[in-house]
């Protein structure tokens, strides 16, 4: 599991490249291949992207981790 510090890192690592995609296919002289191959990066990127925030909703809380799992009772 990797460090929320890492992750938020990471994520804003994602968001800067994915913000340099959307400038450069704003651009009207690149052309088509070129425009591909940043389609296919930033579909790679949001994929990370929704990865690293799904890990962050499934991992255990800090204060959680060393505290005996719950039973039900009843």
């Amino acid at each position: 599991m990797t460090a929320p510090s890492t992750d938020a890192h990471d994520l804003k690592a994602v968001k800067a490249r994915l913000d340099e995609i959307a400038a450069a296919v704003n651009d009207d002289s690149l052309s088509l291949d070129d425009a591909l191959a940043l389609y296919e990066e930033a579909v790679k990127l949001g994929m990370k992207a929704s990865e690293i925030m799904e890990a962050d909703l499934v991992a255990p809380a800090p204060d959680e981790q060393d505290a005996p799992p719950a039973t039900e009772e009843g």
